[in-house]
């Protein structure tokens, strides 16, 4: 039986930055109802805390290689 994907595993940055460049087109047309716009604001905020979180990650990542290198 193959095994579920999680969340972390199937959550892909560069299509998070892609939802939220859309969600940005969809908010500058002018075209949304209110709600619609709140809704799709709380959405991409979201989006993009977890764009930071992961950055975060990977900038942590990449400062311990370069302290591992840097003490070698």
């Amino acid at each position: 039986m193959p095994k579920k994907a999680t969340p972390a595993e199937t959550w892909n940055y560069e299509a998070t930055v892609a939802t939220v460049e859309g969600i940005i087109a969809d908010l500058e047309s002018g075209s949304l109802p209110l709600a619609a716009v709140l809704s799709q604001f709380e959405q991409a905020v979201q989006a993009l805390q977890q764009c930071e979180t992961y950055l975060h990650e990977k900038q942590q990542q990449v400062d311990l290689l370069i302290e591992t290198l840097a003490d070698s």
